[in-house]
């Protein structure tokens, strides 16, 4: 029975370090009852400006996280399943902002499998009160170093189970 053991301590070491790290937050987002919708403008790329967000988009919870080194405590979710009216295109993202704070502290959003970036926090509003994240005309840009950019308005919602300071 040794290798039983050794299979039981390999699987308690795993679970503590998936703990360790935040509980491997990597879960996909599931389907929720809030709307959401992202305008896309100004676009580099053909054929991405419209309206992304026909209906209620899926969400992750938001979990709270504390990386080792200069970056700050965060607090992050993802969402997808914003599709564009017209499109069988669909947007997603990654949403992350400091714990406690008002604005978004790095944003990725994927339109047609093309990621764009920000780390800027201007344009961006993080509002608890209403489980709500508010881009105000973003100027987000391509993370492949292409150049491209887009132009994003949206009302983004976040589910409201949030930890403490999310």
């Amino acid at each position: 029975m040794p290798a039983t053991r050794i299979l039981l301590a390999a699987a308690a070491a795993t679970a503590l370090l998936l703990t360790a790290c935040g509980g491997g937050s990597d879960e996909d987002p599931i389907p929720s009852d809030k709307p959401g919708v992202l305008t896309v403008s100004q676009a580099t790329v053909s054929g991405l400006n419209g309206i992304y967000g026909d209906g209620t988009i899926n969400l992750t919870d938001v979990e709270r996280k504390n990386p080792i080194g200069p970056t700050p405590e965060l607090c992050s979710f993802k969402f997808d399943g914003a599709k564009k009216v017209g499109s069988g295109a669909e947007a997603f993202g990654d949403l992350r902002y400091e714990s406690g704070g008002n604005a978004l502290y790095v944003i990725y959003l994927t339109f047609d499998g093309k990621e764009y970036t920000s780390d800027e926090t201007t344009d961006t509003a993080v509002r608890r009160d209403l489980d709500q994240i508010f881009l105000n005309g973003k100027i987000l840009r391509a993370s492949d170093d292409s150049g491209a950019t887009v132009k994003v308005s949206a009302v983004i919602p976040m589910r409201g189970n949030r930890p403490a300071g999310c």
